[in-house]
């Protein structure tokens, strides 16, 4: 029994496979149409891992402070380097008003700042269910130049939609549903009483 993809090349040549062309097994070696399909395999998934939170793909870091460095526009009295790895980001800690410039996150205070954040995860830390999406994601997107068959592209982009689905649930399933802990705009129109009797700092256990 084979074995799910661990590579970026067992990625591609998977794909191209289902699009009845032959495997490759690496770039350099190959032929035109390899190159070609790696141009798009590197652009769709680092805008896949960049525009979707997957959780295998985020991390979280404390953010270095720019030494001696005043911005000195706006209300910006400081600014953090952005990780190298950097695709696109998630939320930061404390919760504070920022603005990414370049690769500087500018906010007005200092201190430890942490991030999560997005970042171009090798395929070794993708979940079975993503590597499946990112195989019809690929041949979906080869497939009308690659075959000029409007069936087998038709085929591939409901494949993609199917898996992605998949994948999107399994990846879910890493964070829990959590209650409610706050609802500012009702404990102001209720004077902090809930409709039911209870006050919004016990709602469900919280607070």
């Amino acid at each position: 029994m084979s074995s799910p993809p661990t590579t970026d090349i067992e990625i591609m040549s998977t794909a191209v496979v289902l699009l009845g062309r032959k495997p490759f097994t690496t770039i350099d070696d190959a032929s035109d149409f390899a190159v070609s399909t790696q141009l798009f395999y590197d652009l769709l998934v680092s805008s896949e891992l960049a525009k979707n939170m997957w959780k295998f793909a985020t991390k979280i870091v404390d953010l270095s402070q720019v030494a001696a460095f005043d911005p000195d526009f706006a209300w910006y009295n400081a600014a953090y380097d952005l990780p190298a790895d950097f695709l696109s980001l998630v939320r930061v800690y404390p919760d504070i008003p920022y603005q990414i410039f370049g690769r500087r996150l500018y906010c007005g205070s200092t201190g430890r700042l942490q991030m999560i954040y997005n970042w171009n995860a090798p395929v070794t830390y993708w979940s079975n269910p993503f590597k499946e999406y990112m195989v019809y994601a690929l041949a979906s997107k080869l497939a009308p130049s690659v075959t000029e068959n409007a069936g087998l592209t038709q085929m591939m982009i409901m494949e993609r939609d199917r898996t992605k689905a998949i994948a999107m649930y399994v990846d879910s399933q890493n964070s829990p549903s959590v209650p409610i802990q706050s609802i500012p705009w009702v404990e102001a129109r209720m004077g902090g009483i809930w409709p039911w009797g209870s006050s919004g700092g016990n709602f469900n256990g919280w607070g």
